[in-house]
């Protein structure tokens, strides 16, 4: 599938005007033990340096979108995109310079999560609280 857009579900929602949505972030601990996602509820990987980089997160939160002008659901159907901008993950709340970011046990892997062998909780923690900040509702 394409990373860049995805479906990442479908719900059902009422007939309404609506001026903010909330979207829940939870691990997910019923996909296969071998997927990915299996326990997290994030996940991202790319290259720091041309060295490879893994970064996740278990946290549970609350992601709210809105519009000012909201958005109406008639007929129970309407089509949203959730943005994120990337560069966010790095600006919103802190200020994360991904340079910082070691492989200290050497495997040729940067690490990145709260119990990570590298030394890169803090910086998993940042990225956390920047993805929350850094959605922006397409209607």
């Amino acid at each position: 599938s394409d990373a860049l857009s995805q479906t990442i579900g479908n719900v059902f929602v009422p007939d309404g005007l609506y001026k903010e949505l909330r979207f829940k972030f939870h691990k997910d601990e019923d996909l296969p033990s071998t997927d990915n996602l299996f326990d997290r509820s994030i996940y991202i990987e790319g290259t720091i340096d041309a060295v490879p980089f893994v970064f996740w997160h278990d946290t549970s939160e609350n992601l709210d979108v809105g519009r000012s002008t909201g958005v109406l659901v008639e007929g129970n159907v309407v089509n949203l995109t959730v943005e994120f901008d990337i560069s966010q993950f790095l600006n919103s709340l802190h200020q994360i310079d991904l340079s910082l970011a070691t492989d200290n046990n050497k495997d040729g892997l940067i690490e990145i999560y709260p119990n990570d062998n590298d030394g890169n909780q803090d910086i998993a923690d940042m990225l956390k609280d920047n993805i929350k900040m850094a959605a922006d509702l397409l209607y």
